[in-house]
């Protein structure tokens, strides 16, 4: 299991992407000059009153980039600005390198048409709408990137009883839990996934080790909030869910109706990657068994508590 985690994360590590452009069009118009005729307008410097909005451009951090200076950035974004009809790009936002930050300039603008500016009275620059902004210190939003993979890590334990042969010894209440999974998430925060948890434990009966395991999957409902370089998701599922026993080579196992939740937290290293840790609760239901007795209000099923921590990759 942990080669193939591994195998999941080498490429996450060790990828990288190039700045990402993302841009929000008002009015498209063929393109009328070239990415180096386009005018530059720092922040806050004033433009003409009748210059006409053709849409807005960012272009930020798309992972461990390394063609992302400020020259850079700023290149790319008249690229989008002339693509789009555009001939100017005044700059509502500029974010620097920072150590515990991203290492690529980070700008935001809008792109203009100005067309004959002799004798016009001059406005300052058009700034960013509230909404595209953090309500303390006016920085941009991060949008959201719409897919993600995951893969997380950790310990987990069962609140159900358990019970256990005769003669046999051990803790399999308790031990590791992990998952793989896809996220795809709407700009509202809204949207839907596919998880796989696992768990794994053991006891020994007779001196044999018996290993004991859990396997869900579940369509997921995702809600995601993000504001800078942080993010709150919750999720809910409904999916199929197995209990499996295993020793020398044979095995036992029961399926059932699976359910969870999952509260979690997240820290993006850049657009591209995050590392995140969750909380969540798994139960499954499954048919009773002939060997124990029930009272006459219980019911046959696993349900577990985990924690866990990993990487995810966005795009």
């Amino acid at each position: 299991m942990y080669k193939l985690i591994l195998f999941l994360l080498l490429p996450l590590l060790l990828g990288s992407c190039a700045p990402k452009v993302l841009t929000h069009i008002e009015k498209k118009y063929p393109s009328r000059v070239t990415a180096n005729d386009v005018r530059m307008y720092g922040v806050g410097q004033a433009v003409p009153e009748t210059a006409e909005l053709i849409g807005s451009v960012r272009v930020v951090d798309g992972g461990a980039s390394t063609k992302c200076n400020y020259e850079q950035v700023v290149a790319l974004a008249k690229q989008e600005t002339a693509k789009n009809g555009g001939n100017a790009l005044a700059l509502t936002d500029h974010r620097k390198p920072s150590l515990l930050g991203s290492s690529c300039h980070q700008i935001a603008g809008n792109m203009l048409w100005i067309g004959d500016t002799t004798g016009l009275e001059m406005s300052t620059a058009p700034v960013l709408s509230t909404s595209d902004r953090d309500d303390n210190n006016g920085t941009v939003k991060s949008a959201f990137q719409h897919n993600a993979f995951y893969a997380s890590v950790g310990y987990a334990f069962m609140t159900n009883k358990f019970y256990l042969p005769q003669g046999a010894s051990g803790h399999p209440k308790n031990g590791m839990d992990w998952q793989l999974g896809y996220d795809w998430v709407s700009r509202s925060g809204f949207g839907a996934g596919l998880m796989y948890s696992g768990y794994k434990s053991s006891y020994t009966y007779s001196n044999i080790d018996v290993n004991v395991g859990l396997a869900y999957v579940a369509p997921q409902f995702v809600m995601k909030q993000k504001v800078g370089r942080w993010g709150i998701e919750e999720k809910f599922g409904v999916g199929y869910f197995k209990y499996r026993e295993s020793a020398k080579g044979t095995s036992v196992s029961l399926s059932g109706v699976g359910y969870n939740f999952l509260f979690g937290a997240e820290y993006y290293l850049s657009d591209c990657i995050g590392i995140g840790a969750n909380v969540g609760y798994i139960g499954g239901s499954l048919p009773k068994q002939d060997f124990i007795e029930y009272k006459e209000d219980e019911h046959s099923g696993i349900f577990r508590l985990h924690f866990d921590a990993g990487i995810r990759f966005h795009f």
